[in-house]
């Protein structure tokens, strides 16, 4: 998977807080990520640790 940038990463934290709300547990956040995820080019050959660090990343910005 090609590395997003820090901007696209924003994106992504900003679509799931218009589309899902502030108030998401981890598990929430998590399937919402893993639903954009879905449509973003190389995403499907990612390792897992990578995803994971990505979604902690994430989980980190929402609760900005």
């Amino acid at each position: 998977m090609k590395s997003l940038t820090t901007e696209q990463k924003q994106q992504l934290v900003e679509i799931i807080n218009e589309e899902f709300g502030s108030g998401m547990s981890l598990e929430e956040f998590t399937d919402a990520l893993l639903g954009l995820l879905e449509d973003i080019s190389g995403v499907e050959t990612a390792h897992q640790r990578t995803i994971n660090k990505l979604t902690q990343q994430l989980w980190s910005q929402y609760h900005e």
